[in-house]
């Protein structure tokens, strides 16, 4: 059967990403905290991007309080500071980069406190040489506090994660019907038989609990509809079949006689 490549993306880090300043209602200009704010927030989540722990830790209270839907609490400027450096930044050949969702992010003042930031943001992220690719979209709230003529986020909650339905970037081509009957058969794999028929004049490929709908990019090149996979049919006189997921060759093998 074939298995999925996963990311490793439970964050145990903190939720706003680093983006440009969404753009502001002529009506309502910006205030000089709500300016400074973001400004904090655009530096840490930059530092954040380049796993610069140095850079980010000043921007954490002393007892920053850090609440995520997947990894529970977490208390604690250091505590928070190293769950950054252990999780996204530490995983082995793993890059993750957040991107705000400019449109979502809202400001609002807290009397005799500070503010606090909300909206929606990306995950991006890298596995290896792979491209990188939008993986996890999520929700977030940040409490900054204005001590001692600095902004300190002192309370974050990252929720609602979810991952970002997948829209193949590849244009489909129309393939003639007799062409597409040279790759009918079951095919031996490392990772499990993998069945190819055509069904309503496409190709449907299924191995295990796994069902995907082929488009063709290519004669023999095809991708699958509802998720990352890019397929390689040899038309030769030894047929045989090369999957690759996330840019990762995951299956391939020749067709049984």
């Amino acid at each position: 059967m074939l298995r999925r490549l996963s990311l490793s993306i439970a964050v145990a880090g903190a939720t706003v990403a680093i983006a440009p300043v969404a753009a502001q209602s002529t009506s309502s200009p910006m205030s000089p905290d709500e300016r400074a704010v973001r400004e904090a927030d655009d530096a840490f989540w930059r530092a954040f991007n380049a796993c610069d722990a140095a850079a980010m830790t000043p921007f954490l209270a002393d007892d920053v309080e850090f609440y995520h839907d997947m990894t529970g609490l977490t208390r604690s400027r250091e505590a928070v500071a190293a769950s950054l450096m252990k999780g996204p930044c530490g995983t082995p050949h793993l890059r993750m980069r957040r991107e705000l969702v400019a449109p979502s992010l809202l400001y609002q003042a807290i009397p005799s406190y500070g503010a606090m930031l909300a909206g929606e943001h990306l995950f991006y992220a890298k596995q290896g040489d792979a491209p990188e690719k939008a993986a996890t979209n999520a929700r977030f709230l940040v409490i900054w506090k204005l001590q001692s003529g600095r902004w300190l986020m002192t309370r974050i909650v990252s929720y609602d994660h979810r991952p970002v339905p997948y829209r193949p970037a590849a244009t489909a081509l129309s393939i003639p019907p007799d062409v597409l009957k040279r790759y009918v058969g079951r095919y031996r794999t490392g990772a499990g038989d993998v069945d190819v028929a055509v069904e309503n004049d496409r190709l449907v490929l299924r191995s295990g609990g796994l069902r995907v709908t082929l488009a063709a990019s290519a004669p023999n090149r095809f991708f699958a509809l509802e998720r990352d996979l890019r397929i390689d049919f040899a038309d030769t006189d030894a047929p045989a079949i090369k999957i690759e997921e996330n840019g990762a060759v995951v299956a391939e093998g020749p067709r049984y006689p």
